[in-house]
C-alpha cells in the first residue's frame, strides 16, 4: 500500500471523522452523519470493502443524495442503507467525485485575466466543463478576460444537458449549501446551451498529448496557452501528482493550480494556515491566494 492515496489507505473510521471536520463549516448535516458513520461498525464494514479510492466519503454521501436517502444517522439510516445497498454500491463504483463548482471561477478569473490575452484554456479534470466558462456567466464580472478557445480532459466527461449527469452533480453539493446548488443549476443551464469540449483521458497517462494540443491551439489563435485544475491532483497518488506537475512545467504552458494546501508538493507549507479549510491558488507554482474551496472567499497574498 506504499504510496496509496489516503482514501484507499486510511482506516475507514478515521477517514469519516476527518471528512466530518471538512464538512462541518458549511454542512453540519454531513459532519454529524459522518461522525455517526465512524461509530457504526456494521456500516463501516461495507464501506471499508469498497475498492481503493472508492472509499472516499463524498462518493457514499453523493449516492445517498442521488437516491433521496435519509440524511440523519440512526437505525432508520442503517436500515435504508441495508435495503438500498446494491443501488448505492453501483453508483459508487460507476461514478466519480466530479464536483464541478462554478463558484471557483470567481477566484480563477482574476488570475486568468492577468495573463497576456487572449488565452486558450485547457482544464484537467473538467467534469462537465463548468469552470471553463468564467467569461460566460452573467453573475461573474471577468473584465479583461478573452478566451479564444477552451477544452478539457476528464476520465469520465459529463454532459451538462444530460439529466442524469446533472442530477449526480447536484447530489455532490452538500446539504445546507442552497446558494451553491442554485449557482450550479444556473451554470448547468449556461453550459447546456453551448457546452465546452471535454475529451476522455486519464492522468498522468494522457497529459502529454493534451498539453501539446493546447499549445498548438494557442499558437493557431495567437493566444497564451493555459492549463488549470481545481481540484484534480488531490485524487491522484503523490507520485502521479508530482509527475503531472513536472510535465506541465516542461510544456511551456502557463499553469494555474487550485488545490488543497498539501496537494501540490512544491506548495506545501508556503501559505499561512489560519485554521479555516482552504485551498491554495497558484500561478506557475507561486502561491497567489488562500481561498475557500468553493470560491466563497479569497485572501490575496502579497
Amino acid at each position: 500500500m506504499k504510496g496509496a492515496h489516503a482514501y484507499a489507505a486510511m482506516p475507514i473510521d478515521e477517514l469519516y471523522r476527518w471528512f466530518a471536520g471538512e464538512a462541518d463549516p458549511t454542512s453540519p448535516t454531513w459532519g454529524d452523519l459522518c461522525r455517526w458513520v465512524a461509530d457504526t461498525p456494521e456500516l463501516l464494514a461495507r464501506l471499508d470493502a469498497l475498492p481503493g479510492t472508492k472509499r472516499q466519503p463524498n462518493l457514499f454521501l453523493g449516492a445517498i443524495r442521488y437516491l433521496d436517502g435519509p440524511l440523519v444517522g440512526g437505525p432508520g439510516f442503517l436500515a435504508w442503507v441495508e435495503q438500498n445497498w446494491d443501488a448505492v454500491e453501483r453508483l459508487i463504483l460507476s461514478r466519480s467525485t466530479q464536483t464541478n463548482e462554478p463558484g471557483r471561477c470567481a477566484v480563477l478569473a482574476p488570475v486568468l485575466a492577468s495573463l497576456p490575452q487572449p488565452v486558450v484554456l485547457g482544464e484537467l479534470g473538467a467534469s462537465a466543463g463548468l469552470c471553463l466558462l468564467p467569461d460566460r456567466y452573467p453573475w461573474l464580472d471577468a473584465p479583461g478576460l478573452v478566451v479564444a478557445a477552451r477544452w478539457g480532459l476528464d476520465a469520465n466527461p459529463l454532459d451538462a444537458s444530460d439529466p442524469d449527469d446533472a442530477r449526480w452533480l447536484r447530489a455532490l453539493v452538500w446539504p445546507g449549501e442552497d446558494a451553491r446548488e442554485a449557482r450550479l443549476v444556473a451554470a448547468l443551464a449556461v453550459a447546456a446551451e453551448d457546452a465546452p469540449e471535454v475529451v476522455r483521458g486519464v492522468l498522468p497517462d494522457d497529459l502529454g498529448w493534451f498539453l501539446a494540443e493546447t499549445v498548438r491551439r494557442a499558437e493557431a489563435a495567437g493566444a497564451t496557452p493555459v492549463v488549470f485544475h481545481s481540484p484534480t491532483l488531490a485524487y491522484l497518488a503523490r507520485a502521479d501528482r508530482d509527475a503531472v506537475v513536472a510535465e506541465i512545467r516542461a510544456s511551456g504552458v502557463r499553469w494555474v493550480s487550485f488545490e488543497g494546501p498539501t496537494v501540490v508538493t512544491e506548495l506545501r507549507g508556503r501559505v499561512p494556515d489560519d485554521g479555516r479549510p482552504h485551498f491554495v491558488l497558484a500561478l506557475d507554482g507561486e502561491p497567489v491566494a488562500r481561498c475557500s474551496p468553493h470560491g466563497a472567499w479569497v485572501d490575496w497574498l502579497g
